[in-house]
C-alpha cells in the first residue's frame, strides 16, 4: 500500500512493511546440506547449542561454516543476542544534510541529492558493503531502487535515530500545512508513515526522542518492529509533550510540561539520550527528562548540577552514557590555555558529572544526584587554532564553528563530532570514549556546515542477522 495512503486517519496503525534493507536477508527455506540432503541437526536443537557458546565470536565462526547455519543464526539473532556475552554494538555512520544556504547555492538538479546523505564508517564497509557517502542509500534500503514512491524522501530531514531506527520529517510541498514523520529501519527495509499532525495540532519547532523494543527492561526485543516516538514543542504559554506508539497506531493526547518554565527553543535541545525508559536532553547545568516507556509521556524532575559550570558554546557540549549505563555530561576543550596571541592547542574531550539515579520519590520527581567523575581523552593529533578567548560568556563566531559535538551513540559508546576551519584536520570523526580510538570518516571544512546530523548504530542482534547478507 502506498505510504501516503497508509498514514490516513489519526487512529490508523502505521505498521512497518518490509521492502529491501541493507542486510538483504533472503531468509526462509529449509536448512539443507551442500548435497541437498536435510541437516542431521534440526533448528530447535542447534539453536540452544549455539546459545551456550562462550562468545559471539564463536557464533560468528559457526555461522561461517555453511550458509544453512548462517541462516539459522540470522533467524534466531534476537534470542542469541540475549544469551551471549559482549556482542558488539557498532556505529555504522551518520545521516546529514547540507547547510540550507550551501544547498541553495549549489542548486542540485538531482532529486536523489535532496535526500539525506549517509556517511558510513569502516564498520559499515565491512558489514553491509557501504564504503562511501551516498545520497541514495537510505531510499534504496527502505523503498527500493524502482519504487514509485521514492520521491517521498526528497528533502526529508533526519531528526532522530536509535537501535537501527531512523526518524525522518517529510518536507515536501504537500506537507507544508502539517508535521509528517516516518520511522524507518534501513537495515531491515522497514518503514512506518505516521499520521500527520495538522491544523491546530501541528507543532512548531520540536525536539524528538525514540524508544524501541530493544529498550524494554523486562524483555528486550532487539528485532521487534515496536517503537514509541516522543516530540517536545512549545505552545503559546507552555511546553507540550506528545507521543506516538506503533502498537496503538495513534498519537497520545497533548500533555503540558510539569516543571519549570517554557523551554526557549525545543529544536536547540538537540539529541536525546534514553536511559531506563527516560529521555534526557542537555541543559546547561542539568537535563530535561521525560519518561517515554509509558503511553502518556510524563516529565521527570531533575536536580541541578551546581558544580558543572561551563560557558562553552552549545556545540562543545553533549550528553552521553558511560560504561555503567549512567547519564554523563561531555565537554570538548583545549589543552593548555593560551597566554596571548594566536596559538595551536590539542583537542580535549572530558566526561564529567555522572547522574546516579535513586530509587524514585514517588511524586514524579527524581531522588538521584549528579556526581563529579572527571575523565579526559586527549587528541594530540587534532589541533585547534584561535585568538585568545578565555571562556567568557560568548565565544567569537569563528571559534564556535571549529568544534561541534554532533551525536553520541549510546550502545557503542562513541562520540561523533566535526572539526571546521582553523583545525589541523577538518572533517567528521568517530571517537570511542572508552578506548580513545578516533576514526576519520569524512574530510573537508564543509563538514562543519552540515545540518540535521544524526548518528546511526546497530545492536548485537542486528550484527548476527547481518551474517547472512548477500
Amino acid at each position: 500500500m502506498p505510504p501516503a495512503r497508509r498514514a490516513r486517519g489519526s487512529a490508523h496503525r502505521a505498521a512497518p512493511y518490509h521492502r529491501r534493507g541493507w542486510l538483504n536477508d533472503d531468509g526462509g527455506g529449509l536448512l539443507v546440506s551442500d548435497d541437498g540432503e536435510p541437516l542431521p541437526i534440526p533448528d530447535d536443537a542447534l539453536s540452544p547449542v549455539l546459545a551456550r557458546l562462550p562468545s559471539g565470536a564463536d557464533v560468528v565462526r559457526s555461522a561461517a561454516t555453511c550458509r544453512c547455519w548462517a541462516r539459522l543464526v540470522a533467524k534466531d539473532g534476537a534470542v542469541l543476542s540475549r544469551a551471549l556475552p559482549q556482542l558488539p554494538c557498532l556505529t555504522l555512520g551518520f545521516l546529514h544534510q547540507d547547510d540550507a544556504g550551501t544547498t541553495a547555492r549549489r542548486r542540485r538538479s538531482s532529486a536523489a541529492a535532496a535526500q539525506p546523505c549517509f556517511v558510513p564508517t569502516a564498520a559499515a564497509g565491512r558489514l553491509i558493503g557501504l564504503r562511501a557517502p551516498s545520497w541514495t542509500a537510505l531510499a534504496d534500503a527502505v523503498l527500493g531502487p524502482g519504487d514509485d514512491h521514492r520521491g517521498v524522501l526528497e528533502h526529508a530531514r533526519p531528526v532522530a535515530a536509535r537501535n537501527g531506527w531512523v526518524v525522518l520529517e517529510l518536507r515536501q510541498e504537500r506537507y507544508t500545512d502539517s508535521l509528517k514523520l516516518c520511522v524507518c529501519n534501513p537495515m531491515r527495509g522497514e518503514i512506518a508513515m505516521l499520521p500527520p499532525l495538522a491544523g491546530a495540532e501541528k507543532p512548531g519547532d520540536y525536539a524528538c526522542a525514540l524508544y524501541t523494543g530493544h529498550d524494554d527492561l523486562v524483555t528486550p526485543r532487539p528485532l521487534s518492529a515496536f517503537f514509541r516516538l516522543l516530540i517536545v514543542y512549545n505552545r503559546r504559554a507552555f511546553t507540550a509533550l506528545r507521543s506516538y506508539s506503533s502498537d496503538a497506531g495513534r498519537w497520545s493526547t497533548e500533555a503540558k510540561r510539569s516543571w519549570g518554565p517554557k523551554i526557549a527553543s525545543p529544536r536547540h535541545l538537540g539529541q536525546s539520550i534514553v536511559v531506563d525508559g527516560v529521555a534526557y536532553w542537555h541543559l546547561r547545568h542539568s537535563a530535561f527528562a521525560v519518561r517515554v516507556d509509558i503511553s502518556e509521556p510524563t516529565e521527570v524532575l531533575m536536580p541541578a548540577a551546581s558544580h558543572h559550570i561551563s560557558n562553552l558554546p552549545r556545540g562543545w557540549q553533549s550528553l552521553g552514557v558511560d560504561t555503567d549505563g549512567k547519564l554523563i555530561f561531555i565537554d570538548a576543550g583545549l589543552c593548555n590555555l593560551p597566554n596571548v596571541g594566536l596559538v595551536s592547542y590539542h583537542l580535549l574531550v572530558a566526561t564529567r558529572s555522572v547522574f546516579c539515579p535513586g530509587s524514585g520519590s514517588g511524586d514524579g520527581g527524581c531522588s538521584g544526584e549528579w556526581v563529579e567523575r572527571f575523565k579526559t581523552i586527549r587528541q594530540k593529533q587534532l589541533k585547534v587554532r584561535y585568538e585568545g578567548w578565555f571562556g567568557g560568556e560568548k565565544a567569537p563566531p569563528l571559534f564556535q564553528e571549529k568544534v561541534n559535538l554532533r551525536w553520541f551513540s549510546e550502545k557503542s559508546g562513541t562520540l561523533l563530532f566535526t572539526l571546521g576551519k582553523g583545525t589541523s584536520s577538518p572533517g567528521a570523526f568517530v571517537l570511542n570514549i572508552v578506548t580513545g580510538h578516533v576514526e576519520k570518516v569524512a574530510d573537508g571544512v564543509d563538514c562543519d556546515l552540515w545540518s540535521n546530523f544524526v548518528g546511526y548504530e546497530i545492536d548485537g542482534a542486528a550484527y548476527l542477522a547481518s551474517i547472512l547478507r548477500r
